[in-house]
């Protein structure tokens, strides 16, 4: 396989094509690809496509899907959010259970800024200024 097809993924009807082993990023069965820091260095590129006040989008170029998992990963980690955290449950009559319901909570997104709140600390008392407190009827 050419270097040129092992930087196009082919996404076919019931496959996917021209993607690297599981075993190590770049493993491409029957060659012997080394992970070389200088080659990486030198194969690897950003393209910046757009920049907004709260988005960006950019095209990884030269970098295996493990690789761009794991930073898509590390940027879903770092970005700052807003969730349900304590769950307290009075009467529940439904079919879920208070686990799964709490946990199902937790998931929603909540659209508030992060930097508008004091993070609370442990030992704190929730106030207005650092505590989201919403009632289900």
């Amino acid at each position: 396989m050419s270097l040129a097809d092992r930087n196009r993924v082919v996404l076919l009807e019931d496959r996917v094509e021209n993607v690297s082993g599981a075993e190590f990023p770049l493993n491409f069965g029957s060659q012997d690809a080394v992970f070389n820091l200088e080659d990486f260095e030198n194969s690897f590129d950003i393209n910046i496509v757009c920049v907004t006040e709260t988005d960006i989008e950019f095209d990884l170029i030269g970098v295996d899907a493990s690789i761009a998992n794991a930073l898509r990963r590390i940027l879903i980690a770092e970005v700052p959010t807003v969730a349900i955290e304590k769950v307290f449950m009075v009467n529940n009559t439904g079919v879920v259970q208070d686990e799964v319901l709490a946990h199902r909570l937790g998931l929603i997104p909540i659209n508030a800024d992060p930097a508008k709140f004091l993070w609370k600390q442990p030992g704190d008392i929730p106030t207005d200024q650092n505590t989201i407190v919403l009632k289900l009827d």
